[in-house]
């Protein structure tokens, strides 16, 4: 995870897909509580789709 050149897609997919994740796991402090290994932590960047606008 720390080596984008690894994740399929573009850099900038890449970003996008890592912002949308740190919102989803800021939304809820339980996350903060749980264990995450880094292969579910890409699995997770991997499926989630949202999309975020521009503040």
């Amino acid at each position: 995870m720390l080596d984008a050149r690894q994740w399929p897609g573009s850099l900038t997919e890449y970003a996008e897909n890592l912002l949308t994740l740190a919102e989803i796991l800021f939304a809820d402090p339980r996350h903060f509580f749980r264990s995450y290994s880094a292969a579910e932590i890409g699995r997770m960047m991997t499926t989630t789709t949202g999309s975020r606008t521009p503040a």
